[in-house]
């Protein structure tokens, strides 16, 4: 059995609660999390973009960062990097084998043993610094097991309501637990009136203040990220790290900063895979990333013209997109509805439903085999949007090869 295929047979499907396990596990290999100074990024949408950035920020003044992310788009081993290299399946096989009755005694889930294994390897490596990204809410995710120093809240909108709750109230609530007695500092994007309330009042019972990025954006044009969104989210990045640099933590100069956003690259985000045809994919999933990245392609048709513009969308299932998903029929001339390779995949046919147009809604069930038909009838003066799911990236992966590797940014541009 492979590395990948032994991490997958770890109850990869099953969301286990309480941060009982993790703790369990942290403590069987001596509490790394003790060891190592670690922000902790939660929130509902641009939680990978954020940890991106101020990863890419650190490196640049010269740290060592541990980058942790899910989930992956290809391999398993993405989600764990010290600046951008990812972890060899030699360090996994080698926590494993020196764990495995601890592992056997315990029954982590996946992403708890990914987030152990990934706090392990950044102490053994020794870095300056662990950026963490949440995986699910945050009063159980084993992200918040890990003794953070701060926390950095993106934007908190609705996902995940079968698991935190129905109510925007029930998920800030969930998310706001991540702030507890360990926490020093806590920022956040600009969120509405009843999310910011609740997160302040988790940050008051802890003697904390929020540090808000509101409507402020940097004037730097980020070289591989598209969007208003994610100018909102270097801000983000600049108010944590020039907290950093105040509290004489770090060292950075204007910069450092600037080319360290400047020059973040985080796949599967509004990411231009070729050109004639364009090709664009992304992995926006949920109603607030739905409506980004309709703002952005937006933007995008206003300086770029296309003869025709295809849309191939695959979604998981239990996400409220309805409404926003059916903004998108009137922006293109022809949509293919998929499948993602995955359990709870939501039905291409149910897709299919949301569009009133049915002369321009064309059913593939197989994701290869839409993008193939996709591929095949767009012309050189057209344009593709692939979007829904992280779990398309293996398809595209077989056609674009090697997309999703750092020293293929060219085809961003």
């Amino acid at each position: 059995m492979s590395i990948s295929e032994y991490l997958l047979s770890i109850s990869s499907k099953k969301i286990k609660y309480g941060l009982k396990r993790t703790k369990e596990l942290l403590h069987a290999c001596n509490n790394p999390q003790k060891k190592v100074y670690s922000i902790q990024v939660v929130g509902t949408n641009g939680k990978g973009s954020v940890s991106a950035m101020l990863s890419s920020v650190l490196e640049k003044g010269g740290h060592s960062v541990g980058l942790f992310t899910s989930p992956h788009l290809v391999s398993v081993n993405e989600r764990i990097r010290i600046n951008s290299d990812m972890i060899k399946n030699k360090h996994i096989k080698s926590f494993i084998e020196k764990y495995e009755d601890s592992i056997k005694l315990i029954q982590p889930s996946f992403f708890e043993l990914l987030t152990v294994i990934s706090i392990w390897y950044f102490e053994k490596q020794k870095v300056d610094f662990c950026i963490l990204e949440t995986g699910l809410g945050g009063r159980y995710d084993s992200v918040t097991a890990c003794d953070n120093a701060g926390i950095i809240f993106t934007p908190i909108s609705m996902d995940h309501h079968s698991l935190l709750g129905n109510t925007i109230s029930l998920i800030a609530t969930d998310k706001s637990m991540a702030i507890n007695n360990n926490t020093e500092f806590v920022f956040s994007s600009k969120q509405n009136q009843r999310v910011m309330q609740i997160l302040c009042k988790r940050a008051y019972l802890h003697n904390l203040k929020i540090i808000f990025a509101n409507n402020e954006k940097p004037t730097i044009i980020l070289d591989y990220l598209y969007g208003k969104h994610q100018l909102e989210n270097a801000m983000l990045v600049i108010k944590c790290v020039n907290y950093l640099n105040n509290k004489e933590i770090i060292n950075l100069n204007e910069r450092q900063i600037t080319d360290g956003l400047k020059k973040t690259v985080w796949f599967g985000r509004f990411h231009i895979l070729q050109a004639q045809p364009t090709i664009i994919f992304d992995v926006a999933h949920n109603k607030s990333s739905l409506k980004s990245f309709l703002e952005s392609f937006n933007s995008y048709l206003e300086i770029n013209k296309f003869e025709r513009k295809y849309l191939l969308c695959a979604f998981e299932n239990n996400k409220k997109i309805r409404s926003i998903l059916k903004n998108f029929e009137n922006k293109f001339d022809y949509i293919v509805c998929s499948e993602t390779n995955i359990r709870d995949s939501m039905p291409s046919n149910e897709i299919a439903k949301i569009f009133r147009n049915k002369d321009k809604t064309k059913i593939i069930k197989n994701i290869d085999e839409s993008i193939g038909y996709c591929i095949k009838n767009t012309k050189k003066s057209d344009v593709l949007v692939i979007l829904g799911s992280h779990f398309i990236a293996p398809a595209i992966n077989t056609f674009f090869k090697n997309c999703f590797a750092l020293d293929n940014k060219r085809l961003l541009t």
